[in-house]
């Protein structure tokens, strides 16, 4: 089974965030950004999971745990 890191939740239209600024922010690459903003990122180093993880959470304004960052399917 397949697991997926899922942002689409907190990288909502709302709030305004374009893949070249997450890539600012987080240095991760263009094509595993857009990946987890649309739930199909599906590998990735460690170190690139705790960016996604720090990312969501800046989007959801709170602390989230990496198990909160992947798919629920």
């Amino acid at each position: 089974m397949t697991k997926y890191i899922d942002l689409s939740g907190y990288w909502t239209e709302d709030k305004n965030l374009s893949i070249q600024k997450a890539k600012e922010m987080t240095g991760l690459d263009k094509r595993t950004l857009s990946s987890a903003k649309k739930g199909q990122l599906d590998r990735g180093h460690f170190e690139t999971l705790f960016k996604l993880r720090d990312l969501a959470s800046e989007l959801a304004g709170k602390p989230l745990t990496l198990e909160e960052i992947f798919s629920k399917e």
